[in-house]
Parts: C-alpha cells; structure tokens; sequence
C-alpha cells in the first residue's frame, strides 16, 4: 500500500475560529494541523514535529521573531496583513528562506494557493518514494 505523505501545518493565532476559512479545505488535501497561541507553544510544537507550512495571524508576535524561530527549517510561512476590505497574505519563508517582498496573495485566492503548495509537497514526496 502505498503511504501518502503527511503535510503538517502550524496555525498561529488567537483562536482557532480565526482559521475557519482553511480548516475544512487543509484536511481535504491530507493536511495535519496545529495550533498555537502563543509562543512557548510554537516553541513546542516546534521541537516534536516537522512542520511544511506555518500560517500567522498573530498580532502579539512581531514577524521577525516568528522568522528567526523558523529560519534555517524547511517550512514555508505566509502572515496575514488585514487591510480595509479584507487582507492579503505575505510570503514570508520557502523552504526555510526568507522570501520577503514576493507577490503577496488576496483572501479570496489564498486557499487555492495553499492547495497546490500542499498538492506540491505531497506529489515531491510520492516522486522520491520507491516504487
């Protein structure tokens, strides 16, 4: 039987309710997810699992701590930055390198794009695996 790949992806913000807009899609493509409030919590799950994907929302955090906690791993981390009408998302790290000043993406196309970093990841991991 062939294993699929796991995608672990951390939610940082104040409460869960806050990510209701990726939850349902994130368990379609096979996702794991986590959840954090707080430092010492990233920090744990930080220390127990390989995490591929980090969204924050995280406002009593400053983004540079955030980055300096995950610089150096593999994860790929978008911030939310609220505007008016909305908000768009940030690249911040690919891989573990900073990215940013890349695109930024609106609300309203960042579910498809998490999709297909997720749908990336896990045909990576089915190329690299034994046949």
């Amino acid at each position: 039987m062939d294993e699929v790949r796991t995608v672990n992806v951390l939610l940082i913000g104040e409460s869960r309710h806050s990510f209701s807009f990726c939850l349902s899609p994130l368990a379609k493509v096979g996702c794991e997810c986590h959840f954090a409030e707080s430092r010492q919590e990233v920090v744990h799950i930080l220390g127990c699992t390989k995490l591929d994907i980090v969204l924050s929302l995280n406002t009593q955090q400053s983004l540079a701590e955030l980055t300096a906690l995950l610089a150096g791993s593999c994860s790929s981390m978008f911030h939310r930055l609220p505007v008016e009408e909305g908000c768009w998302w940030l690249p911040v790290l690919r891989n573990g390198e900073s990215c940013l000043g890349a695109a930024a993406f609106r609300s309203n196309e960042f579910t498809r794009v998490l999709a297909e970093i997720v749908r990336g990841m896990t045909a990576d991991a089915a190329a690299r695996s034994p046949q």
